[in-house]
């Protein structure tokens, strides 16, 4: 939980993610019929509404949300949090619940019902049809807010991750989409249950690992290193510019979308030396440009002063960037 790269990815957000794909999972379970269902256990209206569609519509409300916070950040230049942040999602939820109450309430003949003789559950055409849509509108919904964040210039530029979890999330549904049209009664056939439940189980889990594998195989792997080399190119690729842009938009701005909520104006002290972190807060390496324009992380001079240490970066027009800087950029993280 003190790994910055890993604390980046909105950790609260990605669980909440894990935990409706295993929902949806769940639901996938009965609905595409690898169980017989009997008993209290036959109504399918709960196993299908309550569980597999509702946390589907979850799952892409959750990657909206990651989307909505990038662009809230980098393109509107307002902070993750207060009421206008959180309504899209709200309405996005309520949205979702409202359908599912309004489906729940229509008879199961236009929906979806328990066939006795077969023992599996039944859905209309239009409850299906209806449902998908909905599904498209969502990911048209990320495939937008991801174009328009393709132009942010800094590390937490995720538009790559975004189009690999596009390319898999319409994979997934131009999947369900041709199974539910060309086999209506694909759950009687075993090969298109099972496609139809390791599909939507794989596209889950990959979506998730797109998002978070990388930093969480870093920190095992080379931990000190790898989050030394993240907060320098952080410091380095043009966001701490944004942040001085940003100042004066309000007193307690801040500009991360993973819950950095620590305002960039507050006055910042100076390093106490002896209780530094040279892989957090780096007091103790100079940030070194040569003739082609590399940064490179050196270790000062053995007469350099210690507590006015400056670095030169070629992203701020060879500017000097003091200690009290890099405090203040240890705050925002």
């Amino acid at each position: 939980r003190n790994f910055h790269p890993i604390r980046a990815k909105n950790l609260p957000l990605t669980t909440a993610m894990f935990i409706a794909g295993v929902l949806w999972f769940v639901g996938d379970i009965p609905m595409n019929g690898h169980v017989l269902l009997k008993g209290s256990f036959s109504n399918c209206k709960e196993w299908n509404i309550w569980v597999r569609v509702l946390f589907c519509f979850v799952y892409t409300t959750a990657l909206i949300s990651r989307c909505y916070a990038l662009d809230r950040v980098f393109i509107q230049n307002r902070p993750t949090r207060g009421l206008i942040y959180y309504l899209p999602t709200v309405l996005l939820l309520a949205f979702v619940l409202g359908y599912s109450i309004v489906t729940e309430a229509l008879s199961s003949k236009l929906t979806i019902g328990y066939d006795k003789e077969l023992e599996l559950c039944s859905t209309t055409k239009g409850y299906v049809y209806v449902t998908l849509s909905l599904l498209w509108v969502n990911w048209l919904i990320i495939i937008f807010m991801m174009i328009r964040l393709r132009n942010i210039q800094s590390t937490f530029n995720e538009f790559y991750e975004f189009l690999f979890i596009c390319a898999f999330g319409i994979a997934a549904m131009v999947k369900t989409n041709v199974v539910h049209y060309t086999h209506p009664k694909y759950p009687l056939v075993r090969g298109y249950r099972i496609a139809e439940t390791l599909g939507d189980a794989f596209v889950i889990n990959a979506i998730i690992l797109i998002i978070i594998a990388y930093p969480v195989v870093m920190s095992i792997w080379q931990p000190h290193e790898y989050e030394h080399t993240w907060l320098l190119r952080l410091r380095t690729d043009g966001l701490q510019n944004m942040y001085d842009a940003n100042m004066n938009i309000r007193e307690d701005f801040s500009q991360s979308y993973a819950r950095m909520n620590t305002s960039v104006n507050q006055p910042a002290k100076k390093m106490a030396r002896p209780n530094a972190n040279p892989f957090i807060d780096m007091p103790e390496y100079a940030l070194h440009v040569d003739q082609n324009g590399m940064a490179t992380l050196r270790a000062p001079e053995p007469n350099s002063p210690t507590d006015e240490t400056t670095v030169t970066s070629r992203y701020s027009d060879h500017s000097m960037i003091t200690v009290d800087e890099y405090e203040k950029f240890r705050h925002i993280l």
